[in-house]
């Protein structure tokens, strides 16, 4: 089952179903867009005069409603910075198992934002390789699957020294540093910044 309970109607009226139960045929766990798509069609049913279902008619309105309230509080939900936090070095870990073992994996700014304004939260990560001698930095964007966070996207060219992201209406904003003509390979002085938008599960850079 999902993170949310699905419905049933009972002698008591909505209790939660448990995993073995179904109605009308429909699977466990299969949600609530179930639910929400169930009592609309008997509450249809129901106004042209036809007697399809034995739920009572205020039932189905409790039904859909409740169905409704749990599927936006599903889609609002975000995780809070801790919880980010754990899911950037969640993504990192697994990352560290294929990198050499001279190799390490830090996260370093951790944001929550709804990129592309669908109502759902993707968390971004600036993210820093450190090898024995050399190092790069990374930017992951994890968006939602089910339950869990994957990564959907990436940039895909070097991004200098970062020393800091911020995420602003739906724009991912990395301020860097590069090398000068006169700079040691250490220590870049030149300040640029670099902005991206993340869209179909790539991070395409600002002009």
């Amino acid at each position: 089952m999902s993170g949310f309970p699905d419905w049933i109607s009972g002698s008591s009226g909505l209790a939660p179903m448990v995993a073995s139960q179904t109605i009308g045929g429909a699977p466990p766990g299969s949600g609530c867009r179930w639910a929400i798509s169930f009592a609309f069609r008997q509450m249809q049913a129901f106004a042209e005069g036809r007697r399809e279902s034995a739920m009572p008619k205020p039932v189905l309105q409790t039904l859909l409603v409740t169905a409704l309230f749990v599927a936006l509080s599903a889609r609002a939900a975000a995780p809070d910075a801790d919880q980010a936090r754990r899911i950037a070095e969640k993504f990192l870990a697994t990352k560290q198992t294929t990198a050499s073992p001279q190799e390490a994996y830090e996260a370093g700014d951790v944001a929550v934002a709804d990129l592309d304004g669908d109502g759902q939260a993707e968390v971004v990560v600036l993210w820093t390789m450190l090898g024995p001698t050399y190092w790069h930095h990374g930017v992951t964007v994890l968006a939602r699957k089910g339950q869990q966070y994957a990564p959907n996207g990436e940039a895909e060219e070097p991004l200098g020294s970062v020393e800091g992201m911020v995420v602003r209406n739906g724009v991912i904003e990395l301020k860097t540093k590069w090398p000068g003509p006169n700079d040691a390979r250490c220590c870049p002085t030149v300040p640029k910044t670099l902005r991206y938008r993340w869209s179909a599960g790539r991070l395409a850079p600002l002009k």
